[in-house]
């Protein structure tokens, strides 16, 4: 896989823990906890993976 590609998704990771944080902080779909703690853990995943790849977020 290209240094490109992890960039990528390490990003898109991020990007999917922001989304499901506003989403949680703006709307009644999930409480703003769930939201938070799904938020953290996509933010922590893609750091994890993202040292594991040797790129730099």
């Amino acid at each position: 896989m290209s240094k490109n590609a992890k960039i990528a998704y390490v990003s898109l990771i991020g990007l999917v823990g922001l989304i499901v944080f506003l989403v949680g902080l703006f709307t009644h779909a999930y409480g703003f906890w769930v939201g938070l703690i799904i938020a953290i853990a996509c933010w922590v995943g893609s750091g994890i993976l993202a040292k594991y790849w040797e790129i730099n977020k």
